[in-house]
């Protein structure tokens, strides 16, 4: 199916997309019981979506770029329409450049977000089901400061949860 990637926040609203993502990025409240594991109760999880999924936000080192003709025929295959097959292409040209991890923009709204809140948990998972019922365990790769984060988005892998700290909170965590 897709790549979605889920953002948990220590708050109980969903936050407001930055106004510079507006168009490429929607968030959207996640409830999967599988998804939450890693965060506490009182967080917020939710995912965040461009063009119905969250796959051209993230690049593993082992993904060959696909031809754009053979992503529009995957794409017609599917059903999509062709407003949403033009969302995607367009948020593909955007992770083009980027060899693998995240997109930079993403890697922004990370920062972003952690800067809001203090701390954020990120995690990315394949769906072959339900994003809201499919059982899965996701790797927890610990916690890291922005900082790091920020320098290597390859840090960040699939099927991983991490906790990124703003550099405030990273040092007083030590």
């Amino acid at each position: 199916m897709c790549h979605f990637l889920t953002i948990a926040v220590p708050s109980r609203e969903v936050p407001q997309v930055p106004d510079s993502l507006r168009r490429d990025v929607h968030f959207s409240e996640h409830t999967n019981p599988s998804a939450r594991m890693h965060t506490p109760t009182d967080w917020t999880s939710f995912i965040a979506t461009s063009g119905g999924c969250s796959c051209y936000f993230y690049r593993a080192t082992n993904d060959p770029p696909d031809s754009e003709s053979k992503l529009i025929s995957k794409y017609h295959r599917k059903g999509w329409s062709e407003a949403k097959i033009q969302r995607a292409i367009s948020s593909r040209s955007t992770a083009a450049t980027q060899s693998s991890g995240l997109r930079d923009d993403i890697v922004d709204l990370a920062a972003y977000l952690t800067n809001q809140f203090g701390q954020i948990r990120i995690s990315l998972h394949w769906y072959s089901g339900d994003i809201e019922t499919e059982k899965f365990t996701l790797r927890d790769a610990g916690s890291v400061s922005l900082a790091r984060f920020q320098s290597n988005r390859t840090i960040f892998e699939d099927e991983t949860s991490l906790q990124i700290k703003d550099d405030e909170e990273a040092v007083r965590s030590i």
